[in-house]
């Protein structure tokens, strides 16, 4: 017997442009924008609750163009909020070649994921700069909404 399959490529939004997952011990916040050739992209931001490390990951077919990169190589992003505020990882890359192909970049646990999770508390937008690269703007319905979804996420779960 023939069943049908529905293929989902990652999480879809919500009415205010979010999208919630948790698993493992790590909530995870995605929304949704366009690269620079108008195609979508999804930021989503991680945050592990045994020690409050917070990154960024970037999902969209521009990752093709990175398949050649070295997976070793440390490629830090900045993430640059409509408040004024920026906030630069200490390390970054491409994970590419898998089935989940992604930039990502990490503050690592303590004061730099302390203070950009601080920072989507008043944010309604976001881009990411990347390897001389930008993504976004991500944007959403609700000023500091991110940061709301990671808390209750992060209040449901521990």
């Amino acid at each position: 017997m023939l069943q049908s399959v529905t293929l989902v490529d990652g999480p879809e939004a919500d009415a205010a442009g979010l999208a919630a997952d948790y698993g493992s011990g790590v909530c995870r916040i995605s929304v949704f924008g366009k690269d620079a050739d108008g195609e979508q992209i999804r930021a989503e931001f991680s945050r592990r609750l045994r020690d409050g490390n917070l990154s960024v990951s970037l999902y969209g077919p521009f990752i093709r163009h990175f398949r050649d990169a070295d997976p070793n190589a440390n490629f830090p992003v900045t993430v640059a909020f409509d408040t004024g505020s920026s906030a630069p990882s200490r390390s970054g890359g491409y994970d590419v070649g898998g089935f989940r192909e992604s930039a990502w970049g990490g503050w690592g646990p303590g004061a730099a994921s302390d203070a950009t999770y601080a920072a989507l508390k008043g944010a309604s937008s976001f881009t990411v700069q990347m390897d001389g690269n930008s993504y976004g703007p991500f944007t959403w319905t609700g000023t500091g909404a991110v940061w709301r979804a990671l808390d209750a996420c992060e209040t449901e779960n521990s």
